[in-house]
């Protein structure tokens, strides 16, 4: 694909792939390099995971509809990720969110988080302006290893 673009006189210059601590698997990351070595920037869709990664849902508080029956199966899996979300985000006082695509940033991809009211636009922004520790980022990583569930793709996309 890259060559037909070459042929064309196009650069490309980024492309937009589901990108969160869940969806931060071989596939990602071998996208992730690629687009490194080829300039082009990843823009990380669904930094969040469809909320998983918000701190607003736990087992006992679940959304309505199929996003609910997807949390009641993935939650369990991955709580020792939203465990070390949670410590980071009460030791930086950022929200889990926050923290959550800060980490997207500091893998150098733009993330985009969907929000559906002005409250939580403005909770995504304070996810800017700061850095998380490489030590911080290599605890989120070894937290989201160790979870059992992941998400490969977001299930309720249309193509």
């Amino acid at each position: 694909m890259a060559l037909d673009f070459e042929k064309r006189g196009v650069q490309l210059a980024s492309a937009q792939v589901q990108y969160s601590l869940l969806s931060a698997g071989p596939a990602q990351s071998s996208i992730k390099a690629v687009a490194d070595d080829l300039g082009i920037v990843l823009i990380a869709y669904s930094p969040l995971a469809l909320g998983l990664l918000t701190g607003k849902y736990s087992t006992d508080n679940l959304p309505k509809g199929p996003r609910g029956s997807l949390f009641k199966q993935l939650l369990p899996g991955i709580a020792p990720l939203t465990a070390a979300l949670a410590a980071v985000a009460a030791s930086r006082r950022k929200t889990v969110s926050q923290v959550a695509i800060n980490w997207c940033i500091c893998k150098g991809t733009v993330p985009i988080p969907g929000a559906k009211d002005l409250a939580q636009a403005r909770e995504n922004l304070g996810a800017l302006g700061w850095r998380l520790s490489s030590g911080e980022v290599a605890e989120l990583d070894a937290a989201a290893a160790r979870c059992s569930s992941s998400m490969v793709q977001n299930i309720f996309q249309t193509s």
